[in-house]
């Protein structure tokens, strides 16, 4: 069984785990605030992450300046993500959705979280527990906010902060009532739980493709940014010269 683990090369750490539900696919990522690794460095991790019977490796979505050592040794873009920011200058205000509720999420709703999750996005971008747990871990503070309709979980949001910045980590409504307010409902939520946590921004990142959560986020008051991120692959049977 793959298990998520941490790996050393050298001086440099890795994170290493299957990515999400597929275990024949790895998730290769860097803990925060670590340099960016060597050449030489991916090179002996990819042997690691081959011995474990991977086929196939992904990295966490990097800034694209970041990129550079994976693409020095075979990666290439696997999917490309659009950043927005919201100053938080002016708070969006939700029209009201009859019967709908927000609360903090509990431990008895992350399964019914993780099956609007399965059906609200393709194969490739689907959360499984441990990667709802991740986006969770992703910031120093995070929250877990449902929305019920009539007592249903029909969606979820996971909000971060991490310094003066907030981060919407994800969001997932139900495709049986999506354009029925509840993705604006839970992006206002978390609009306004971050600005009462002195937070000076809000960031949201998503698939270049995603249009329709492109148009939600901007009609909500999101703005783009210059930067995209970048996600790589590569087999771990390639070889690179070098």
């Amino acid at each position: 069984m793959m298990t998520r683990e941490t790996i050393t090369v050298g001086r440099q750490r890795f994170r290493l785990g299957p990515w999400q539900a597929d275990t024949g696919i790895a998730q290769l990522s860097l803990p925060p605030r670590t340099a960016p690794p060597s050449s030489d460095d991916l090179r002996a991790a990819m042997a690691l992450v081959a011995e474990r019977g991977y086929t196939a490796v992904l990295t966490s979505a990097l800034e694209e300046g970041e990129a550079r050592p994976f693409t020095d040794v075979g990666f290439s873009e696997r999917d490309r993500l659009h950043v927005l920011v919201h100053h938080l200058r002016d708070l969006p205000v939700g029209r009201p959705v009859p019967r709908l509720r927000l609360r903090r999420g509990r431990h008895r709703d992350r399964p019914a979280a993780l099956d609007i999750d399965r059906r609200a996005f393709p194969p490739f971008w689907r959360l499984d527990d441990h990667g709802l747990t991740d986006a969770e871990a992703a910031t120093p503070t995070s929250r877990f906010r449902v929305a019920l309709l009539d007592g249903e979980v029909v969606g979820y949001a996971v909000t971060g902060r991490g310094g003066d910045s907030g981060f919407l980590q994800r969001l997932a409504t139900d495709p049986s009532v999506q354009r029925g307010g509840i993705g604006t409902a839970l992006v206002v939520d978390a609009l306004r739980w971050c600005l009462r946590r002195r937070c000076h921004q809000v960031f949201v990142n998503t698939q270049v493709g995603n249009t329709a959560a492109l148009a939600l986020y901007r009609g909500l008051g999101f703005e783009p940014t210059h930067s995209d991120l970048v996600v790589l692959m590569r087999d771990t049977t390639d070889r690179v010269d070098g």
